[in-house]
């Protein structure tokens, strides 16, 4: 059972991550398009993705924060921990 409960938080881990990078590498581009275009229609589709676009992908970064810390307390370990190879 833990062990189905820990595929299943990795697996929204991944998603939620791959969301929020490509996410931000969405918001990039929209804001170069509106450096790019500029003016009143510039100013506005910045101001779209900043007030209406990026808190979608900052939420699911938030997830993916939350499922990572869930993963760590549910194994004991992560990818950080220093370990003996002579346990």
């Amino acid at each position: 059972m833990k062990a189905n409960i820990q595929k299943f938080i990795e697996a929204i881990f991944s998603i939620s991550l791959i969301i929020a990078i490509l996410g931000g590498g969405v918001i990039f581009i929209m804001f170069m398009i509106a450096l790019v275009i500029g003016g009143a229609s510039g100013e506005a589709l910045a101001t779209n993705a900043s007030g209406v676009v990026m808190p979608y992908f900052i939420r699911a970064a938030a997830i993916a924060v939350l499922c990572g810390l869930i993963s760590f307390y549910l194994t004991g370990k992560h990818t950080l921990s220093l370990e003996d190879g002579e346990e």
